[in-house]
């Protein structure tokens, strides 16, 4: 899969109320990347553990993680209020299954969920798939979504309530009213602090916050009650690839399709890593044939 994929969602989406892992997401964003607006409502969607662990550019395959996420994806309840005013409840999944010994997990996404992903007019979020995915944190995957919102907007500064930020993140909860980080200084170390870390100088964004004070009378220290966001996107730099291309045919064997896969699956930085390598074992004597090592390396 392409790593410069975009995959698109409703705003609704992008703002909604619910908890998840990152684990939980990751398998949702390579949901998002394969729906097509032509698909069967019943359509059921592919993901590749493998796939998953190629673009975020890990050696580590944790299996046992993803077929727990799977038992958790239909449970999920996602709620928000429409542009009518009405508030809906309903899941992300209607099913999920972890095929035992493949590595493939089958989604089939809820009818009331699928056409956020596919009547996508005016208010929808575009987000890059290889940055979502690649972000640790669920607080940085949901925030980088939200400021995705606001990446192709002309005034990229927006603000939002402490409250509705924290229910929309899942720290609070819409019922009780509890709340993982009632203390301001921990919401900032612990989400957004974490969130600025892995999206600033990782992702095609980077973004700073301000905390909006109240104006409760009276002395002591002022509540923060909003949450003041400024996003700048990076334009990404047009890569010229026919170096990487020839190095891949010529140096390193590989046939035209493979080499093509390895620019369309791997990061630049894991490719070269890999090539890198492969160049220490070959100065070693160490590889007999180059071009059917090369292959394995990058699992083709």
């Amino acid at each position: 899969m392409n790593a410069q994929i975009e995959i698109y969602q409703d705003n609704f989406l992008t703002q909604a109320r619910y908890e998840m892992t990152e684990t939980e997401r990751n398998i949702l964003y390579m949901v998002i990347a394969q729906v097509r607006p032509d698909d069967s409502p019943m359509k059921v969607y592919q993901v590749s553990i493998k796939e998953i662990a190629k673009i975020m550019g890990s050696e580590e395959i944790k299996f046992e993680a993803y077929k727990n996420a799977t038992a958790r994806i239909v449970t999920r309840l996602v709620q928000g209020y429409l542009p009518n005013g009405d508030f809906l409840q309903t899941t992300f999944a209607a099913s999920a299954k972890y095929k035992k010994g493949t590595g493939i997990i089958e989604i089939a996404l809820s009818q009331e969920i699928r056409p956020f992903y596919v009547d996508l007019k005016e208010r929808f979020t575009k987000i890059q798939l290889q940055a979502a995915i690649s972000l640790q944190s669920i607080y940085a995957k949901r925030i980088y979504e939200l400021l995705c919102m606001y990446k192709n907007m002309k005034n990229k500064t927006f603000r939002r309530k402490l409250v509705d930020l924290k229910l929309m993140l899942g720290v609070m909860d819409t019922k009780t009213g509890k709340d993982k980080y009632p203390v301001w200084t921990q919401f900032q170390r612990d989400v957004l602090e974490v969130a600025s870390r892995e999206i600033n100088g990782h992702t095609d964004l980077t973004f700073t916050f301000t905390p909006i004070l109240g104006d409760r009378p009276g002395r002591g220290r002022k509540p923060v009650e909003q949450v003041e966001f400024e996003v700048s996107y990076i334009t990404p730099n047009v890569i010229d690839f026919s170096p990487l291309m020839d190095r891949l045919l010529n140096r390193f064997k590989l046939r035209q399709d493979q080499a093509e896969e390895v620019i369309e699956s791997f990061p630049i930085e894991k490719i070269n890593k890999i090539l890198y390598d492969i160049e220490v074992r070959m100065a070693n004597n160490e590889i007999k044939n180059v071009g059917s090592y090369t292959a394995k390396s990058f699992g083709l």
